[in-house]
């Protein structure tokens, strides 16, 4: 009898255990180097980018092109967004490290039936700028997209601005998916098969 309490007792803080909101998890890495400092970093200070994201529409809502993507960009990003536009050797191993970056934004979600309306964490604002980094084959589809969030993506590549938990204060925690996109991400920069989907055109404000 005396086993089988002390037994229902462990099981019992295991399943507390596993349920407790994981306090680390959506902090940045956790050695951060200079440059994620410099150059992520700062995203999390930004009063106003300028735009939101929405479920409806045709997936032209981003941080690289607030209000109007025709033109590339109109009008331009905000400075913070326009240095992770540039010299992508030194910013694209960064935008992946912050895709797990759960510390959100002032970049606002519109929400849905079933998703309430909320500040997006740093993680998907650098996972939007990739998606405009990168807009061509392997990693995106051009010729077979629809609409929406997401769209033209890999599905393997993409999560939603809502893929997130725990949403307290200032931080959530990345739902499994998110590391999951963030290692498919970083399996095709160690192949080298990311660089064949540059973007051809780039914006001289990105340049």
């Amino acid at each position: 009898m005396r086993a089988s309490i002390l037994l229902l007792i462990a099981a019992s803080a295991l399943s507390v255990q596993a349920q407790t909101k994981c306090t680390d998890c959506a902090l940045a890495p956790s050695a951060p180097s200079t440059a994620y400092k410099r150059l992520i970093e700062p995203l999390l200070r930004v009063p106003d980018f300028h735009m939101h994201y929405y479920d409806d529409g045709a997936a032209d809502a981003t941080v690289t092109c607030p209000n109007d993507c025709e033109g590339f960009p109109s009008p331009s990003p905000v400075p913070e967004v326009a240095q992770l536009m540039k010299n992508p050797t030194i910013t694209v191993p960064l935008l992946i490290e912050c895709l797990t970056d759960g510390r959100r934004t002032n970049a606002q979600f519109d929400g849905n039936t079933t998703t309430y309306p909320m500040k997006v964490p740093v993680g998907y604002v650098c996972l939007d700028i990739l998606m405009w980094r990168f807009n061509r084959e392997p990693i995106a589809t051009p010729d077979d997209c629809g609409d929406g969030l997401g769209a033209c993506l890999q599905t393997k590549l993409y999560f939603r601005p809502d893929d997130y938990t725990h949403c307290v204060s200032a931080t959530c925690d990345p739902r499994p998916w998110v590391s999951l996109v963030q290692k498919n991400w970083k399996l095709e920069l160690r192949s080298g098969r990311i660089w064949r989907a540059l973007r051809k055109q780039i914006p001289a404000a990105a340049q």
